[in-house]
């Protein structure tokens, strides 16, 4: 298993994928940054604050995009090297072999991630004026969260890569599944967001305009609510706009659970297929 791990580092030392993904995060992180400094330099006149936490956890919208694309590149190309059979004929077990996979995608997730909040602290600790706006607990278990979901999205895409020999085609059923899902998710939190009543003006009969209260048909209740709001929970697609777009903890805790539940069913499942799949 240690030499497995060691070959796979070996490789992404060597990578070109690996140091331009690298790069692309801290350019991204930068940027992130650097756009809050130009809004505060703007509307200095308006005492204007920026704060880090509103781009710092910005990757984990990222980090599936770019994991969607990586995994299948590296990964894939292990296949058509024949990588993968001779690792099987020097005797290391299917298991091992998968496992090392699977540990270096997580890795991988987790120092992109790394990269674009080193960029983020750089810019943003000299020149932001706001800080951290969230409380310090909050933000330190959305930063624990964020980091457990990416290795969930790497986890989801190793099984989909080392099932499928074509790398093309992992890499296409993994950047649109996840642009798919994304999508879908935007519109429930959308719906999640929706008012539980508004408010309209309307002429009484004394034709003097009074504001009037009515139920929103489209916030969804009871059990419906409750779905959406699990479907959105479970799933790193959910996750990561949460982490993205929200300032308040909502239920990250059970978020961190339901992170580490699938990268544990992701792996298992992943390592049940592959040792049943036919590499001739």
């Amino acid at each position: 298993m240690a030499n497995l791990l060691s070959a796979n580092l070996l490789r992404l030392k060597k990578s070109t994928l690996f140091w331009g993904t690298m790069i692309l995060m801290v350019v991204l992180g930068a940027g992130f940054a650097l756009q809050r400094v130009w809004e505060q330099v703007t509307y200095a006149e308006f005492n204007h604050i920026s704060y880090i936490d509103e781009v710092f956890f910005h990757y984990a919208l990222i980090i599936g995009v770019v994991m969607a694309v990586f995994i299948p590149l590296f990964f894939g190309s292990e296949y058509s090297d024949g990588t993968i059979r001779n690792k099987l004929a020097v005797g290391h077990s299917r298991a091992s072999v998968y496992l090392a996979y699977a540990v270096t995608a997580a890795a991988v997730s987790i120092a992109f991630c790394a990269a674009y909040i080193a960029a983020v602290l750089i810019v943003g600790v000299p020149f932001i004026n706001g800080g951290i706006q969230r409380p310090m607990p909050d933000f330190l278990l959305f930063l624990l969260g964020s980091l457990v979901m990416a290795a969930a999205y790497s986890a989801l895409f190793t099984l989909v890569t080392m099932s499928q020999s074509r790398k093309a085609v992992s890499a296409v059923v993994c950047l649109l599944g996840t642009l798919t899902f994304l999508f879908v998710f935007f519109y429930l939190r959308a719906r999640l967001s929706e008012p539980e009543v508004y408010t309209q003006l309307a002429p009484d009969e004394n034709g003097i305009y009074v504001e009037y209260k009515q139920s929103n048909p489209r916030y969804p209740r009871g059990a419906k609510r409750a779905a959406f709001e699990f479907i959105f929970d479970v799933s790193p697609m959910g996750q990561s706009i949460h982490y993205y777009s929200d300032y308040e903890a909502e239920r990250p805790g059970r978020m961190i659970i339901f992170a580490v539940l699938l990268n544990a069913a992701a792996t298992a499942t992943g390592s049940a297929l592959f040792r049943k799949k036919d590499l001739k």
